[in-house]
Protein backbone atom coordinates (compact mmCIF):
# COMPACT_ATOMS: atom_id res chain seq x y z
CA UNK A 1 0.00 0.00 0.00
CA UNK A 2 1.50 3.33 -1.07
CA UNK A 3 1.74 6.03 1.54
CA UNK A 4 0.08 9.33 0.89
CA UNK A 5 2.50 12.18 0.06
CA UNK A 6 0.49 14.49 2.31
CA UNK A 7 1.38 12.33 5.33
CA UNK A 8 5.06 13.11 4.70
CA UNK A 9 4.20 16.81 4.39
CA UNK A 10 2.44 16.58 7.75
CA UNK A 11 5.55 15.06 9.34
CA UNK A 12 7.73 17.64 7.63
CA UNK A 13 5.66 20.52 9.01
CA UNK A 14 5.74 18.99 12.47
CA UNK A 15 9.51 18.36 12.60
CA UNK A 16 11.22 20.85 10.27
CA UNK A 17 12.05 23.34 13.03
CA UNK A 18 13.35 20.67 15.40
CA UNK A 19 15.54 19.17 12.70
CA UNK A 20 16.86 22.60 11.73
CA UNK A 21 17.71 23.30 15.38
CA UNK A 22 19.41 19.91 15.63
CA UNK A 23 21.68 20.75 12.71
CA UNK A 24 22.18 24.37 13.79
CA UNK A 25 23.62 23.32 17.16
CA UNK A 26 25.76 20.61 15.61
CA UNK A 27 27.36 22.88 12.97
CA UNK A 28 28.36 25.73 15.26
CA UNK A 29 25.39 27.96 14.41
CA UNK A 30 26.23 28.11 10.71
CA UNK A 31 22.74 29.04 9.49
CA UNK A 32 23.32 28.32 5.79
CA UNK A 33 24.89 24.94 6.45
CA UNK A 34 22.09 24.01 8.87
CA UNK A 35 19.51 24.96 6.24
CA UNK A 36 21.30 22.89 3.59
CA UNK A 37 21.62 19.85 5.85
CA UNK A 38 17.97 20.11 6.88
CA UNK A 39 16.85 20.24 3.27
CA UNK A 40 19.10 17.34 2.25
CA UNK A 41 18.01 15.20 5.20
CA UNK A 42 14.32 15.70 4.44
CA UNK A 43 14.97 14.84 0.80
CA UNK A 44 16.60 11.59 1.92
CA UNK A 45 13.67 10.92 4.26
CA UNK A 46 11.17 11.59 1.47
CA UNK A 47 12.96 9.14 -0.82
CA UNK A 48 12.93 6.49 1.94
CA UNK A 49 9.42 7.26 3.18
CA UNK A 50 8.05 4.05 1.65
CA UNK A 51 10.32 2.14 4.06
CA UNK A 52 9.01 3.98 7.11
CA UNK A 53 6.86 1.77 9.35
CA UNK A 54 3.94 3.98 10.35
CA UNK A 55 3.32 1.71 13.33
CA UNK A 56 6.47 3.22 14.86
CA UNK A 57 7.09 6.85 15.87
CA UNK A 58 8.38 9.16 13.15
CA UNK A 59 10.72 11.23 15.32
CA UNK A 60 13.39 8.59 16.02
CA UNK A 61 13.27 7.56 12.35
CA UNK A 62 13.90 11.07 11.04
CA UNK A 63 16.56 11.77 13.68
CA UNK A 64 18.39 8.61 12.65
CA UNK A 65 18.44 9.85 9.07
CA UNK A 66 19.63 13.29 10.21
CA UNK A 67 22.32 11.88 12.49
CA UNK A 68 23.67 9.65 9.73
CA UNK A 69 23.51 12.53 7.24
CA UNK A 70 25.51 14.74 9.60
CA UNK A 71 28.11 12.01 10.15
CA UNK A 72 28.42 11.59 6.37
CA UNK A 73 28.73 15.35 5.93
CA UNK A 74 31.64 15.52 8.37
CA UNK A 75 33.29 12.44 6.87
CA UNK A 76 33.15 14.03 3.44
CA UNK A 77 34.43 17.36 4.68
CA UNK A 78 37.02 15.59 6.88
CA UNK A 79 35.99 17.54 9.95
CA UNK A 80 35.04 16.39 13.40
CA UNK A 81 31.55 16.70 14.77
CA UNK A 82 31.57 19.47 17.36
CA UNK A 83 29.28 21.84 19.20
CA UNK A 84 31.77 24.70 18.83
CA UNK A 85 30.55 28.09 17.75
CA UNK A 86 29.60 29.61 21.04
CA UNK A 87 30.45 33.07 19.74
CA UNK A 88 27.36 32.86 17.53
CA UNK A 89 25.16 31.87 20.43
CA UNK A 90 24.66 35.44 21.68
CA UNK A 91 22.63 36.48 18.63
CA UNK A 92 20.21 33.60 19.24
CA UNK A 93 19.71 34.12 22.95
CA UNK A 94 17.23 36.70 24.21
CA UNK A 95 18.18 36.35 27.86
CA UNK A 96 19.93 39.04 29.88
CA UNK A 97 23.69 39.46 29.48
CA UNK A 98 24.46 37.55 32.67
CA UNK A 99 22.35 34.61 31.54
CA UNK A 100 24.11 34.64 28.18
CA UNK A 101 27.49 34.40 29.84
CA UNK A 102 26.31 31.54 32.03
CA UNK A 103 24.83 29.72 29.04
CA UNK A 104 28.06 30.18 27.08
CA UNK A 105 29.99 28.85 30.06
CA UNK A 106 27.76 25.77 30.25
CA UNK A 107 28.08 25.11 26.50
CA UNK A 108 31.85 25.58 26.67
CA UNK A 109 31.99 23.00 29.45
CA UNK A 110 29.74 20.61 27.51
CA UNK A 111 32.14 20.98 24.56
CA UNK A 112 34.93 19.68 26.80
CA UNK A 113 32.97 16.51 27.46
CA UNK A 114 33.27 13.42 25.29
CA UNK A 115 31.05 13.02 22.22
CA UNK A 116 28.69 10.54 23.91
CA UNK A 117 27.98 12.94 26.78
CA UNK A 118 27.51 15.87 24.40
CA UNK A 119 25.18 13.91 22.17
CA UNK A 120 22.83 12.61 24.86
CA UNK A 121 22.64 16.00 26.58
CA UNK A 122 21.89 17.74 23.30
CA UNK A 123 19.26 15.19 22.25
CA UNK A 124 17.56 15.25 25.66
CA UNK A 125 17.67 18.94 26.56
CA UNK A 126 18.02 20.81 23.28
CA UNK A 127 16.01 18.56 20.98
CA UNK A 128 13.73 17.50 23.86
CA UNK A 129 13.64 13.87 22.80
CA UNK A 130 12.34 11.38 25.33
CA UNK A 131 14.56 8.61 26.68
CA UNK A 132 12.77 5.96 24.55
CA UNK A 133 13.26 8.11 21.43
CA UNK A 134 16.95 8.59 22.20
CA UNK A 135 17.30 4.86 22.82
CA UNK A 136 15.72 4.11 19.46
CA UNK A 137 17.90 6.68 17.70
CA UNK A 138 21.16 5.48 19.26
CA UNK A 139 20.12 1.82 19.15
CA UNK A 140 20.58 1.32 22.88
CA UNK A 141 18.39 0.16 25.73
CA UNK A 142 16.27 2.82 27.41
CA UNK A 143 17.88 2.03 30.77
CA UNK A 144 21.33 2.60 29.27
CA UNK A 145 20.21 5.99 27.97
CA UNK A 146 18.74 6.93 31.36
CA UNK A 147 22.04 5.97 33.00
CA UNK A 148 24.10 7.83 30.37
CA UNK A 149 22.06 11.01 30.80
CA UNK A 150 22.37 10.77 34.57
CA UNK A 151 26.13 10.26 34.37
CA UNK A 152 26.52 13.04 31.81
CA UNK A 153 24.60 15.45 34.02
CA UNK A 154 26.73 14.46 37.02
CA UNK A 155 29.89 15.13 34.99
CA UNK A 156 28.46 18.47 33.89
CA UNK A 157 27.61 19.46 37.46
CA UNK A 158 31.09 18.50 38.59
CA UNK A 159 32.69 20.56 35.82
CA UNK A 160 30.45 23.55 36.60
CA UNK A 161 31.57 23.53 40.24
CA UNK A 162 35.26 23.68 39.31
Amino acid sequence: MAKKPDSFVSYYNQFKNKIYAYFLYRVGFDVKLAEDLTSEAFMKAFKKFEDFDEEKPFQPWIYTICRNHLINHYKLSKREISLDGIEGLAKYADARVEEKFELERVIAIINQMDETDKEVLQLRFVQELTNPEIACLLEKEEGAIRTQISRSLAKLRELLIK
